[in-house]
């Protein structure tokens, strides 16, 4: 009986997608996090961006302070963008980095959209998270995720 109300109130939760804050004055928002374009759910998340051709596979480690790439197999990511600007050098944090994470907990984001024909998958951490991208198949192909980053309360 208790595996069946529990089972009961987990589905029930997973088809609202959605949740409900009160404002200060008292007036409740309905928050879709499971879509973040939404304009209420801006108000507690920031979108990040994240594009490249991959072949073979590698991680994006993403914290307050810096995103590096960390080389798996074959070869790097080419055409990588971060909210649609070019990041060429994969060594370097892109430019804007701090100012973008600033109020964020990067520890504890998710993936609302993923594009590519394997895997994409993100790790939270301690200090932030960390983007996982594979392509298996031969040859080279696009990917693209999009990672909804709350704000630190």
């Amino acid at each position: 009986m208790k595996f069946l109300k529990l089972s009961l109130a987990l589905l029930v939760c997973l088809n609202l997608c959605g949740c409900i804050i009160y404002t200060k004055n008292g007036g409740p928002v309905t928050v879709n996090f499971a879509n973040p374009t939404d304009e209420a759910a801006r108000a507690y998340v920031k979108l990040l961006h994240v594009s490249a051709t991959v072949d073979g596979s590698g991680v994006i480690v993403f914290t307050s302070q810096d995103a590096r790439y960390e080389h798996k197999n074959w070869g790097p990511p080419t055409n990588v963008t971060i909210n649609g600007k070019a990041w060429r050098d994969l060594n370097r944090t892109p430019a804007g980095w701090r100012d973008f994470t600033k109020g964020l907990d990067l520890s504890h984001a998710w993936i609302v959209k993923r594009e590519g024909r394997d895997v994409i998958a993100l790790e939270t951490t301690t200090n932030g998270c960390n983007l996982y991208l594979v392509d298996s198949p031969n040859g080279a192909a696009d990917y693209s995720a999009t990672i909804a980053i709350p704000r630190k309360k």
